[in-house]
């Protein structure tokens, strides 16, 4: 592998402290700044209404899985949205019921009314997010084995987006900044998948991840493609994942019970 595509990009360590948002080349921290110079940059890339797309979750990018199991639940009466410059918010909850507030900005049309998955319908890119709960075991440190495994089990596991036809192998997860700054959780990893037809499809995402509601519950922005357009999409997966923030909600007005949540919205 060229380690020319493994350039740093940035996110946010947690719900409980500021976002840090840091996208390659652009010399400021401040998040609306990044978001507007992106926005500027992909605009014309979106249809001027930004329409869902008419299309099941698997296809190119989903690997013709139709409804994997995201670990998203999203909050009762709430649909996720994306406007003209390609940002999509969402409410959703916690493990332990509570409301967390999503956002990422990508220049591919949101999946659907229900899910949070962004997707080049023609290429195999795509962006989405995946809700992984901590409530019945200890915390694991970052890039430990214990992280890996948390990672490869949600993410890549049988029930996953990549694992509709058997599970992924040559699974290999590492930072993606040379250092740990202030926290940021933000990897890479590389993996052999299955595609509709049984054949091997070599991937490559990056994983902004960020702790909400206490540490219960882990937050991922999974933006990926196949490991051979990796290196021509780098600059646009990279502002994507730096996009991604996910905040602690305020709770007032809302449903605090995990078992008041509608079943049927959990993607």
């Amino acid at each position: 592998n060229n380690n020319n595509d493994d350039d740093a990009i940035a996110g946010g360590p947690s719900c409980t402290s500021t976002p840090i948002m840091v996208a390659l080349q652009i010399p400021t921290v401040n998040r609306r700044t990044v978001l507007g110079t992106a926005a500027a940059a992909w605009t014309v890339l979106l249809p001027p209404t930004a329409p869902a797309a008419l299309a099941f979750e698997g296809g190119v990018g989903g690997l013709g899985k139709t409804k994997p199991a995201t670990g998203v639940v999203l909050r009762e009466g709430s649909a996720p949205i994306q406007n003209q410059q390609g940002i999509v918010s969402a409410e959703i909850v916690s493990a332990r019921g509570n409301p967390i507030l999503v956002e990422f900005q990508a220049p591919y049309p949101l999946l659907g009314s229900s899910s949070l998955q962004a997707r080049d319908l023609q290429q195999p890119e795509s962006a989405f997010v995946q809700v992984i709960s901590v409530t019945d075991k200890k915390k694991p440190a970052a890039s430990t084995k214990a992280w890996n495994a948390l990672l490869i089990d949600n993410i890549m596991g049988p029930q996953g987006k990549y694992g509709a036809y058997g599970t992924p192998t040559d699974v290999k997860i590492s930072p993606a900044v040379s250092k740990d700054e202030d926290g940021l959780l933000l990897y890479k990893a590389t993996f052999t998948t299955l595609t509709p037809g049984l054949r091997e499809s070599e991937r490559k995402v990056l994983l902004n991840c960020q702790w909400c509601d206490n540490d219960s519950t882990l937050v991922v922005l999974v933006v990926g493609t196949t490991m051979v357009r990796f290196k021509s999409q780098q600059a646009t997966l990279n502002k994507i994942a730096a996009s991604f923030v996910a905040i602690d909600a305020p709770k007032t007005g809302l449903t605090s019970s995990a078992a008041a949540i509608t079943p049927t919205k959990k993607l």
